[in-house]
């Protein structure tokens, strides 16, 4: 326990002092750090699938997971076009891993193809929206009200821990008492009473947030309409963040390991830190979509 706190610290300080430089420095010192949890997970995945691709399949991945981060925070900060060439990265990655059906047929098969485009997807390819929303541009519209990268990051790593925290202690107090799993093959020790505890605690984050960064950065106008809208994406993020856990799980269970890495004692590797981030992160910048183009 005392490992796990101080590694939370930690990576607490790093994200903290990451998100300081973003604001007071520049936007491509938040990216300096997607670019380090995508490298770490990349290689922490492609071990745990080692097994199951080949030695051109893992370097391949391992380029598009060097190459496609900085591509896209480039394109995206002085063109506006970073999911086109994040799009462009990954279609030459998928050309390169074909074109070895053919160039390295012998040790190729539609299996250790799939997971290839796994270690891709998971965590690189996600990790680009997380760079989409260091990027996403303050609605012009919006001037009054403090709806910007900064808040989406917030929304982020504030809601998702805390939707994890709020599960942790429903699910250890509450469990005797409503006792039912949630996905008993996946994660045996999460239970209904826990997912509830975290969407609760992911609205209560965003309820937070708008009173705190509101009162920092933003204004209280229109209150009827931001913080439903806030509630929501608190709910969402929080509901995200659950399932990223369990799709964690799953790969974990699929390939009998117990942790992805061992960089945070007590939490494991970096994918193991991130696995609800990578899905919280898609979640807000779709609602940062919307939000752009109904409420605007």
């Amino acid at each position: 326990m005392k490992k796990r706190i101080i590694s939370g610290a930690v990576y607490t300080a790093l994200l903290v002092g990451f998100f300081c430089l973003k604001i007071y420095v520049h936007a491509f010192c938040f990216d300096a750090l997607i670019y380090a949890f995508a490298i770490m997970g990349t290689w922490e995945i492609l071990r745990a699938f080692k097994d199951k691709t080949t030695k051109s399949q893992r370097v391949m991945v391992m380029i598009f997971a060097i190459v496609c981060i900085p591509v896209c925070a480039v394109t995206e900060e002085y063109l506006s076009f970073g999911l086109h060439y994040t799009c462009v990265c990954f279609f030459t990655l998928a050309v390169a891993l074909l074109s070895l059906l053919v160039l390295d047929h012998d040790k190729t098969t539609p299996e250790n193809l799939g997971v290839s485009f796994l270690s891709a997807i998971y965590p690189v390819l996600l990790l680009s929206i997380l760079v989409l929303v260091n990027h996403a541009p303050a609605p012009v519209a919006l001037k009054d009200v403090a709806f910007n990268s900064s808040l989406l990051i917030l929304f982020i790593f504030v809601v998702s821990p805390l939707s994890d925290v709020f599960a942790f202690i429903f699910g250890l107090s509450l469990k005797k008492v409503f006792p039912k799993k949630l996905a008993p093959t996946l994660s045996p020790n999460k239970t209904i009473i826990g997912a509830i505890g975290g969407l609760i605690g992911g609205m209560i984050g965003a309820c937070a947030l708008y009173f705190l960064y509101g009162k920092l950065a933003g204004s209280y106008e229109n209150m009827g309409l931001w913080l439903p809208v806030y509630l929501t994406m608190g709910l969402l993020t929080s509901a995200a963040t659950a399932f990223g856990d369990l799709v964690e799980s799953c790969i974990k269970r699929k390939v009998g390991i117990k942790d992805m890495g061992k960089i945070m004692p007590g939490h494991g590797g970096v994918l193991d830190r991130i696995d609800g981030t990578l899905f919280a992160s898609m979640v807000v910048y779709l609602a940062f979509s919307v939000v752009r183009m109904y409420l605007i």
